[in-house]
């Protein structure tokens, strides 16, 4: 846990539940890619930096979820480091009462204003992506979030965030965080296009081939949507959609899983519905989704 790996001339990560991605811009300078969200967390990332006798210049966010922006308020703080992302992320990522508002739907209860969802906010941040030094590329991976992006170093390694969810994590909580389902199916086409020396997917370990963990990840979503369709054989509210769902693969719930699992429902709905697959009804002032005939 919290083990430097390095990965090529300049390329290096910090292995850990949340992979932190580090890139040397010179001999004594980095850029790290993520930081992780817990205190833990951050003393460790910044016990590796001076046990290298690095300076922290910046971190690039590949999108605004708690685990992957929860310290960069302390690591700025700390080092007067610049943090990047995307434009879009960047709301969130600034007002980060955001994320937890979403997922709700309205002004979220003070029970999923919780750290796992809501970082502290950071405020001194760019969404110029072309100031980041040479050597980083950005590739673009929505679906999962909003503005999803990844980063391909010159060591030929990919930095791919949440574009995939790890085989374990698919086998216990079976359905994951999706904002966009057709993007995210996206997203997985063109990961197969990609050549690279190693992947780095946030929560699994480095993978030289990811093509088996993008064709599981494609499996479940289809899985899934074909779920749905079947259950709408006969109209239903969300709500009893959600626990179908969650009587089918025999999931735990709490308030903050509830809220998680049932935001990926409705994206799957919506996906439905633009494809014409399913439709709306009212009846007794209930809203229900049905198979389209």
């Amino acid at each position: 846990m919290y083990e430097l790996i390095k990965l090529g001339k300049n390329t290096y990560y910090i292995k850990s539940e949340n992979n932190v991605g580090i890139y040397k811009i010179n001999d004594n300078e980095i850029f790290l890619i993520d930081c992780a969200m817990t205190n833990i967390q951050a003393n460790k990332i910044l016990e590796i930096i001076n046990k290298n006798n690095w300076v922290l210049k910046g971190i690039i966010n590949t999108h605004a979820h708690a685990d992957h922006i929860g310290n960069n308020k302390i690591l700025q703080d700390k080092t007067g480091c610049k943090i990047y992302s995307s434009e879009f992320e960047s709301h969130f990522i600034k007002y980060t009462v955001l994320e937890p508002a979403f997922i709700y739907g309205a002004y979220p209860p003070k029970r999923i204003q919780k750290k796992f969802l809501m970082a502290t906010p950071t405020e001194n941040l760019s969404y110029n992506l072309k100031e980041i030094p040479k050597g980083m590329e950005i590739i673009n991976l929505p679906g999962h979030s909003y503005d999803m992006i990844g980063i391909k170093t010159d060591d030929d390694i990919y930095f791919i965030a949440d574009s995939l969810f790890p085989i374990e994590a698919l086998n216990t909580y079976h359905i994951p965080t999706i904002y966009n389902i057709e993007e995210f199916l996206y997203t997985l086409e063109y990961l197969k296009t990609l050549k690279g020396k190693l992947f780095i997917p946030t929560h699994e370990q480095a993978l030289t081939d990811i093509t088996e963990l993008i064709q599981i990840n494609e499996n479940k979503i289809e899985e899934e949507l074909d779920l749905i369709c079947k259950f709408l054989k006969v109209p239903l509210s969300l709500n009893m959609i959600t626990k179908k769902m969650f009587d089918y693969y025999n999931i735990e719930i709490n308030f903050v899983e509830y809220n998680l699992v049932e935001g990926t429902i409705k994206a799957m709905l919506s996906y439905l519905i633009d494809k014409k697959k399913i439709d709306i009804t009212f009846k007794d002032n209930f809203l229900l989704y049905k198979l389209r005939k």
